[in-house]
């Protein structure tokens, strides 16, 4: 019977033997498992619990040697020792009776419709201190909804409907970190970025396209595999313990995560920083747009389609560029208002201009006003308000302003949230 090459990356999870041991319990073959563990581990861990068993493969870091999720992800593709298939969770789930038949049935079935398919999804949250008989039975797949204000794309959970009358897995369209099984191939194909930092917005969205565009598909199971623990509420994370630097931080999780952002925002040809792909990059199979017309995303203009915001099984109408909605625009009238002693303290002369900028959450100016020495109760501080109306498809986020001084100096920026 072939093997599964299981890929765990832990941090300091107490819930990593509890996963371990109920993912063997609830095996119908518990002997075709093999492990592969990342074991970032502290004082209170007992990191030498599996190393007589040949099953295991465990390379063990203190938790001040991480570098981020993406660096004990490509810890764990090392670990690889040739396995036939490969499956990769997070340190904190619960599984079902004979998950590991029921995940052979669905990756089989997805073998039907592509030569390189990827079982993944957002897996059922559930709570460890919960009984058991208490955590929802119903399946998720993976939605987009937004992006986030740096340009990154985000997705949730979302429950599938109506999935007991199902029996055919579900087109999907990107990979989920905390669980996906395919072809241990893909771990040469598509070895994980040590540099990205945290999952989600960048590891997820970078590894979808990268798998994409070297031809994977996205298949997600329409019946409960396992649960997975989103809060983690339980445990330090990562940036508590490296938020700062010290004699054991040389690099912190923010600077990490930067670069994890910026890396992604390139790849998605959203921004350009200069960074090295290597190994790291797009795939030679497909191209990026061809992921934006699969998926329905527009990545330079951070639109998502309506087919893919309602959870439609991909892949999305075309023709591509005529699928996103084109919002109505709305009739803003908003009274906003600044701190005066900001401008005060900045200069002490009169400034040549007070320019206020109303932005939405992707930073483009929505309405502007430029107050000049025809505005003398603004510029002489007797008020910090005005009133504007304007008409706009986006949302309103944020009231940006700047004083301009006489000698043609921007002063720094003041900032309040709308």
């Amino acid at each position: 019977m072939d093997k599964i090459f299981v890929q765990l990356a832990s941090y300091r999870d107490p819930e990593l033997i509890p996963t371990i041991e109920d993912m063997l319990a609830k095996a119908k073959y518990p002997e075709r498992l093999t492990f592969g563990i990342c074991w970032q581990y502290d004082s209170s861990e007992p990191i030498d619990r599996f190393d007589n068993d040949p099953r295991f493969n465990v390379s063990k870091h203190h938790y001040f040697e991480s570098e981020g999720l993406g660096w004990a992800r490509n810890i764990t593709n090392k670990l690889w020792r040739g396995e036939k298939y490969t499956l990769q969770i997070d340190s904190h789930h619960r599984f079902v009776e004979g998950w590991d038949e029921i995940v052979m049935e669905d990756y089989n079935q997805a073998l039907l419709y592509s030569a390189k398919p990827i079982i993944t999804t957002y897996c059922t949250p559930f709570n460890p201190k919960e009984d058991s008989s208490t955590w929802n039975p119903t399946p998720c797949l993976m939605s987009q909804y937004e992006f986030s204000s740096d340009k990154l794309l985000m997705s949730m959970p979302y429950y599938i409907q109506g999935y007991e009358k199902m029996d055919k897995v579900i087109k999907a369209r990107t990979i989920s970190g905390h669980f996906y099984f395919t072809d241990a191939r893909f771990i040469e194909e598509v070895p994980y970025d040590p540099r990205i930092y945290f999952g989600g917005y960048t590891e997820e969205t970078s590894l979808s396209v990268r798998a994409f565009t070297a031809g994977y598909d996205f298949y997600s199971p329409y019946r409960m595999v396992m649960w997975h623990e989103y809060t983690r509420n339980y445990r330090v994370k990562h940036w508590d313990d490296h938020g700062h630097k010290n004699e054991n931080v040389k690099v912190t999780s923010g600077e990490r995560d930067i670069l994890a952002r910026n890396l992604t925002r390139q790849l998605f040809e959203q921004e350009q920083h200069g960074i090295p792909f290597g190994e790291y990059g797009l795939g030679d199979h497909r191209n990026l747009h061809d992921y934006e017309v699969y998926g329905g995303f527009d990545f330079k203009n951070c639109k998502i389609q309506d087919y893919t915001l309602r959870v439609k099984e991909p892949p999305n109408p075309e023709p591509w560029d005529q699928q996103f909605v084109v919002e109505e625009s709305q009739k803003y009238s908003l009274s906003v208002s600044w701190d005066v002693d900001h401008f005060k303290s900045q200069f002490e002369g009169k400034y040549k201009v007070i320019t206020l900028g109303i932005i939405d959450r992707m930073g483009n100016n929505l309405y502007r006003k430029d107050f000049t020495s025809a505005d003398p109760q603004v510029m002489n501080y007797l008020i910090g308000s005005h009133y504007c109306k304007f008409n706009s498809t986006a949302k309103p986020d944020k009231l940006v302003m700047y004083g301009l001084t006489e000698d043609d100096q921007w002063t720094t920026r003041f900032e309040a949230q709308l």
